[in-house]
């Protein structure tokens, strides 16, 4: 039954994703929905793209590790949520941009543009690969498929999910996933706290350091991974789309708020599952917490839907990241560089390509990396997202008056190499993102108080 439940979910699921084709007449339909949504459209894909199995699995994983130190990661995805509403929504009502890139190339220029979105999308895949590590967790923990197995059937998933209705799929499909991870949340949460006594449990038989310690990883670390949450996030292509599918700044606003407010109970939850689970279950493999504890204390039924929505939220959250890194290529490599004269039948039909050479590539990918630390993977993309990003951007909104166009490229191009030399060098990988946005934010600062110096 339980096995059941969940493949009928998953089923009813793909054919949201399918039917979103119906909506679909023109790339920008593809791309933002024709930028008609309202606040349930734009909730749904948010929620369907920003919380996933980082958000799931993977709190549940850390928090089996190390606590409510797992909650980092939901701080960060709820700020940047608030800042998402705050300053993203006002560049609805310009309508002059539907990438990052976009943003970047209007003030640095061509050069940048590309080099932007070439570098976002390399982040992007890298959190990709991590949505789909965390249903390899679910499939191997319950079912005992083969990693190879699993990976062809979630990449396949995911690639269905948004190839045919591009955001409008996405969208349907993240309205399903908010309503059932929502069910699954407070039916979990109901459970662990009343019916298993588990918030006592949990606090008698753990020592508060390290366990209820935010800051046991260290405040410099732990301050920086809700960081790189954060301007990862706001560095992300596919959270942007989303923002920009808004009818109006006001619409996308609100969304980005409820979006902020709902992601913290699953956050809650998911450390708490973690955590009592460890009490119970002290040797599991921390990715499988979450799915086992679905498994072992929900009905047959409901623990099938349950399993098949936290599926669903790694697919859809890859699904929505495919989609950022399709239209980036589509519009500002292809359409810039490729082919410039490039109908707009024909970027449909390149976006729907790009899309699923993606999803063959991913599963090259996760099939060679099957036993990483999923949030590892989350925390990494945010930094490879945010360095190039972040901070031309910023500027780009704020500041485009008072700098020079010359110094997008060589922030954009140092801010990531600086990070890497960084990791290379044996320090840790969160703490990069401070390296590589101070690089930008330096070169970017110099370079514009240099005045009559040719760089390009």
């Amino acid at each position: 039954m339980l096995i059941f439940s969940a493949v009928i979910t998953l089923i009813i699921t793909g054919i949201a994703g399918y039917l979103g084709k119906l909506k679909v007449k023109t790339s920008k339909d593809f791309i933002v929905g024709g930028s008609k949504f309202g606040v349930i459209g734009v909730t749904s894909m948010l929620m369907g793209s920003i919380i996933g199995g980082a958000s799931t699995v993977g709190t549940a994983q850390m928090a089996y590790n190390r606590g409510i130190g797992a909650m980092w990661f939901i701080f960060g995805v709820s700020l940047a949520s608030i800042i998402l509403g705050l300053i993203y929504s006002k560049q609805i009502n310009k309508k002059s941009s539907e990438t990052l890139p976009q943003i970047i190339g209007n003030t640095y220029g061509e050069k940048a543009r590309t080099t932007s979105s070439i570098l976002l999308s390399m982040g992007m895949f890298i959190h990709v690969n991590g949505q789909i590590i965390a249903c390899i967790a679910l499939f191997t923990a319950l079912f005992g498929i083969s990693v190879t197995k699993t990976a062809v059937i979630v990449v396949c998933l995911l690639v269905i999910y948004v190839v045919f209705g591009g955001f409008w799929g996405s969208t349907m499909v993240g309205a399903i996933k908010t309503i059932l991870l929502y069910g699954t949340s407070l039916i979990c949460g109901y459970i662990i706290i009343v019916k298993l006594n588990g918030i006592s449990e949990i606090s008698t038989f753990f020592p508060k350091n390290p366990w209820f310690n935010l800051f046991s990883g260290g405040i410099s670390e732990d301050l920086a991974a809700g960081f790189a949450t954060v301007v990862g996030i706001l560095s992300t292509q596919t959270y942007f789309q989303a923002i920009m599918a808004g009818k109006n700044s006001k619409t996308s606003r609100r969304s980005a708020f409820l979006v902020a407010f709902m992601v913290l109970p699953v956050g809650i939850v998911c450390t708490f599952i973690g955590m009592y689970m460890r009490v119970h279950h002290p040797n599991i493999a921390p990715r499988e917490a979450f799915p086992l504890f679905l498994v072992n204390y929900l009905n047959p039924v409901i623990g099938g839907i349950s399993i098949a929505t936290v599926l669903i939220s790694s697919i859809a959250t890859g699904a929505g990241l495919t989609l950022g890194i399709a239209t980036m290529f589509v519009r500002d490599v292809y359409k810039q560089i490729i082919n410039t004269k490039a109908n707009d039948k024909k970027q449909l039909f390149i976006l729907r390509a790009t899309i699923i050479f993606i999803g063959f590539i991913t599963l090259i990918v996760v099939i060679n990396n099957k036993g990483t630390m999923i949030l590892e993977w989350g925390f990494l993309s945010m930094v490879f997202r945010a360095t190039p990003v972040f901070i031309p951007v910023t500027a780009a909104m704020f500041f485009k008056s008072k700098i020079k166009p010359e110094a997008g490229i060589y922030s954009i191009i140092a801010a990531p190499l600086a990070s890497i030399i960084w990791i290379l060098m044996g320090f840790e990988k969160v703490s990069s993102i401070y390296i590589g946005l101070i690089v930008g934010t330096v070169i970017i600062i110099y370079m514009s108080k240099s005045k009559g110096r040719k760089y390009l």
